[in-house]
């Protein structure tokens, strides 16, 4: 085969690549590109030769991709990477494209970046291949949300909740900031299985988390640990804060009533409060506390809120004790 028709076979080859691949220097210009007329119909990938990244994405977007070039070139190893791009990062791609995206409002794109030594000139490149990931990512995200969630309420699920405290007590901890966590149980709630049903038990479980999510903030999040009882963090709050805030869910808990078929409910609530401090080293710790304190609420009179400190009776413990006293009689 000759020379020339080797070029231009190597050429076709490169250019039927399912997935685009571009070249790009070490300031960031789009030197070559090619294939990945399997993603796309109308997108013209040889368009982007001559151009900088800030002439095809926004600068805060041209920004971070710059940086992935700049450390697989020091590095010289190969970088996987994912990475979005949102609808106002686009600057050069066509609309007609646009909108033929799984999520035109945030596209999901995974390249693996090399590093191509220099040829005939000190011009250092890499060569980035990338492939749109989005149906992947959106089924990763789904799927995800689906293992986090409690499938009655559609809050946190137990699992998802402490990892959650987990993460926000470490960065508390690093900052120095405050977290209180609330523990919430349904007052009487056996009775009401048993009187008016395990449906109307549900629809009290939902209207309680619906309550509970209104009251609190959006950076704050709740959690369902069993089967009438909740979690609720409270970032950046205090115990006196957290208080508050609890004492606006037990009042609009104690004020709603849940019509179940021709059964009108009111449901209370306990709540036990325990702020994050130097003596609390763990997230069983914390919930530990909030739990001694609920208890408390509910052994006292229940639909009241306590807050948890070093001298609070352990009424749950003296419970359990006196329980076993009487089956040994």
């Amino acid at each position: 085969m000759r020379t020339k028709n080797r070029e231009e076979w190597l050429d076709h080859l490169l250019n039927a690549l399912p997935d685009h691949i571009f070249l790009l220097n070490e300031q960031g210009f789009y030197t070559d590109s090619f294939g990945g007329d399997y993603h796309s119909d109308s997108f013209d990938a040889k368009s982007y030769i001559g151009r900088h990244l800030k002439d095809v994405f926004s600068e805060q977007k041209a920004i971070e991709l710059q940086g992935y070039i700049a450390h697989v070139i020091e590095t010289q190893e190969t970088l996987t990477v994912r990475y979005n791009i949102e609808l106002h990062d686009h600057q050069l791609l066509p609309i007609e494209d646009i909108q033929q995206l799984d999520n035109p409002e945030d596209t999901w794109f995974e390249a693996i970046i090399k590093y191509v030594p220099s040829y005939g000139n000190d011009e250092s490149l890499v060569m980035w291949s990338v492939r749109n990931v989005t149906e992947a990512y959106l089924l990763e995200q789904e799927l995800k949300k689906l293992s986090e969630t409690d499938e009655l309420t559609g809050i946190l699920n137990r699992r998802a909740f402490v990892h959650g405290l987990q993460k926000d007590i470490e960065r508390a901890t690093s900052k120095g900031t405050s977290l209180s966590c609330l523990m919430v149980d349904i007052d009487h709630f056996k009775e009401i299985n048993d009187i008016v049903g395990h449906l109307a038990g549900d629809t009290v479980i939902e209207q309680v988390a619906q309550l509970c999510q209104s009251q609190i903030r959006a950076n704050d999040y709740l959690g369902r640990l069993g089967g009438e009882e909740f979690g609720i963090v409270l970032v950046g709050t205090n115990a006196i804060q957290a208080y508050e805030v609890a004492e606006r869910i037990r009042l609009v808990i104690s004020e709603t009533a849940y019509q179940v078929e021709e059964h009108a409910i009111r449901a209370t609530v306990s709540i036990g409060v325990a702020e994050l401090n130097p003596n609390v080293e763990s997230v069983k710790a914390l919930l530990v506390d909030a739990d001694k304190a609920m208890y408390y609420s509910k052994r006292t009179g229940r639909d009241q809120v306590t807050i948890y400190h070093d001298n609070l009776p352990d009424l749950k413990i003296q419970s359990a004790s006196k329980s076993q006293i009487l089956r040994a009689c």
